[in-house]
């Protein structure tokens, strides 16, 4: 049985930047998990500017599925 991973990605390189601890069991629970971390990410983002604190992009990186 395959096993995934979630990694966020340079948007415009591919590098991958970081890989995220989790492992998944099925291919839709990595895709929800990718999704709710760049939402996460976003969010995060937007406080950090409110706040008036340098931030990653978030059109900079991608979160992506990866088989383990």
């Amino acid at each position: 049985m395959a096993k995934y991973i979630v990694q966020m990605v340079n948007a415009h390189t591919g590098e991958v930047l970081e890989t995220m601890d989790e492992e998944f069991n099925s291919l839709e629970e990595a895709e929800d998990y990718a999704r709710e971390s760049n939402n996460d990410f976003s969010c995060g983002a937007d406080v950090l500017d409110d706040a008036g604190y340098s931030f990653t992009d978030p059109d900079e990186v991608d979160f992506v599925v990866e088989e383990a």
